[in-house]
């Protein structure tokens, strides 16, 4: 889906691959010695401007060709109508409007070098045929492994009669807010597209986004068409995909969210492996603790989760919540807990049937509670 919602939200943003015959330092060791020089001796003089220049150009050199053009098409199957004239004059009562072809385009990543790509699930919902091109121009038919549209991952693969060039993963977790990345991708179908920027923030949820958030915030140019594509870092190493925009005017505005790699390597996993994604579910429904919500119960800051409500016959059930006074949820499994969208995270995450702690404020006193964590359905209530 590519569109803008009131102020706001639009959205759309392993293997590890070594060419034959490499020798000496490698592009990635180049690229990083070089980063580093300007980065700890400032840019002085054209020379500096030139290795700075030398380090954007290597990267965009590994990794777009490993960034895919997307392609989906929907038939939309026409209506039947009535036609009362017709029926009134003997004739045929009804007719069917022809069918309809929607498209959408977006971006892709490749992760393997049998042909598998990661993109976004919104990139091609409901699609009936995608088409993904390399930046050669090859055409390949893709097949969907499987989607996880409460992440907004999907996993394609396509058959390619040789190895292909992949973006190898980083750790999302260490990269640090003020690390240079480069987005790569086909905004608004201009394929192989190159923008620098940083990571502005981390950990950004509760957006209203999808329904499991974390995202990466990215000041790196992201437009309609950027979903689904690459957000590396200096190393040409991917650490998100591009999923959404923040924008007043459907353009870019400088802040850009993408899927952290962690996530993504983990979904796209479960994807490959099961088809499907498996969370775990407690059963409580929460909200952000506020200033008066804290003064009211005592606490000394607004940490933690108020829960309001606790879902039938689920984990959370049989726990002692209190009846009166509030419950704020401090710690989940032994971490500080900060919002709604952390402690669904850290639910989600926990293995069905596993043990699960839950550190509780209740009436002017921390009480520690524990319940099995049962299997999230399509249709279960709360977190």
């Amino acid at each position: 889906m590519i569109g803008a919602v009131g102020f706001g939200i639009v959205i759309g943003a392993c293997t590890r691959f070594a060419p034959a015959g490499n020798s000496g330092p490698s592009l990635v060791d180049v690229t990083a010695a070089q980063a580093q020089t300007v980065s700890t001796g400032g840019i002085r003089n054209t020379g500096d401007l030139e290795r700075l220049s030398t380090t954007y150009a290597d990267i965009a050199r590994k990794v777009t060709p490993a960034v895919v053009n997307i392609s989906s098409q929907q038939i939309i199957r026409g209506r039947v109508l009535r036609d009362p004239f017709a029926e009134f004059f003997g004739g045929g009562g009804a007719y069917r409007e022809p069918d309809k072809r929607a498209q959408s385009t977006g971006s892709g990543v490749i992760i393997d070098a049998g042909g598998v790509v990661i993109t976004n699930n919104h990139v091609i919902a409901n699609a009936d045929s995608i088409t993904v091109t390399l930046t050669d121009r090859r055409r390949f038919k893709a097949k969907l492994i499987g989607t996880d549209p409460p992440t907004d991952v999907a996993v394609l693969k396509i058959d390619a009669t040789a190895p292909l060039p992949v973006v190898p993963f980083a750790d999302s977790d260490k990269a640090a807010v003020g690390d240079i990345v480069v987005a790569v991708g086909s905004p608004f179908n201009l394929a192989s597209s190159v923008t620098q920027g940083i990571i502005s923030a981390k950990a950004r949820r509760d957006l209203g986004i999808s329904a499991v958030e974390d995202f990466l915030q990215t000041d790196a140019a992201i437009n309609p068409g950027n979903s689904g594509g690459a957000l590396v870092d200096i190393n040409g190493r991917l650490v998100g995909i591009n999923s959404a925009i923040l924008s007043k005017s459907g353009g870019n505005q400088g802040i850009g969210l993408a899927i952290p790699s962690k996530l993504v390597r983990k979904i796209a996993s479960e994807l490959q492996k099961n088809g499907n994604v498996t969370r775990g579910y407690l059963g409580v429904v929460t909200e952000a603790v506020t200033d008066d919500i804290a003064a009211e119960l005592g606490l000394t800051n607004v940490n933690g989760v108020l829960v309001t409500g606790v879902a039938g016959n689920s984990p959370a059930a049989g726990l002692p919540w209190a009846r009166r006074g509030g419950n704020v949820v401090l710690k989940a499994n032994g971490q500080d807990v900060q919002s709604p969208g952390q402690l669904r995270n850290i639910i989600a995450d926990a293995p069905p049937g596993t043990e699960f702690s839950l550190d509780v404020w209740q009436n002017g006193k921390t009480v520690t509670m524990t319940a099995t964590i049962g299997r999230r359905g399509n249709d279960t209530r709360g977190i």
